[in-house]
């Protein structure tokens, strides 16, 4: 079955698109998390170390403000990985305007590579030497 074509297809990916960018920018308003208390990453509590995702709301925070290396330096896979998936859903967008079908699901090649690029950053992120990947705490510093 074909996606719906023109700009009947274009409702879904444009609202997503709409309510995604709304939050961003009501969060950034009201939350820092540069200043406020994040909820600690159940993984870093149980064994002090820093998941894949530790730091990526201070990454994302970061990027809307307009500064990519505060952003690189809270969690460089979020701010690498943020333009791919916005490549992929524009991809998905594009071929639902055009009435053509297209998964919004990677591929499974790409899932595993993504999967083993994840895996090696949560290992280089707390080996000794490499604390530059590691998230920064700022409350209370």
């Amino acid at each position: 079955m074909n996606a719906p074509a023109g700009a009947r297809g274009a409702v879904l990916p444009l609202a997503l698109l709409a309510a995604a960018g709304a939050a961003a920018i009501g969060l950034q308003a009201v939350f820092d998390p540069f200043t406020q208390d994040v909820p600690l990453c159940p993984f870093h509590l149980l064994t002090g170390l820093d998941c894949p995702g530790c730091g990526a709301t201070r990454a994302v925070h970061a990027l809307l403000a307009g500064d990519p290396v505060l952003a690189l330096r809270s969690n460089a896979m979020i701010v690498i990985a943020l333009p791919v998936a916005l490549a992929l859903f524009v991809r998905w967008g594009h071929a639902r305007v055009r009435g053509r079908s297209a998964p919004l699901r990677p591929s499974n090649t790409l899932m595993i590579a993504l999967g083993a690029l994840v895996l090696a950053y949560s290992i280089a992120r707390n080996l000794p030497g490499l604390e530059f990947l590691a998230a920064p705490s700022f409350i209370g510093a």
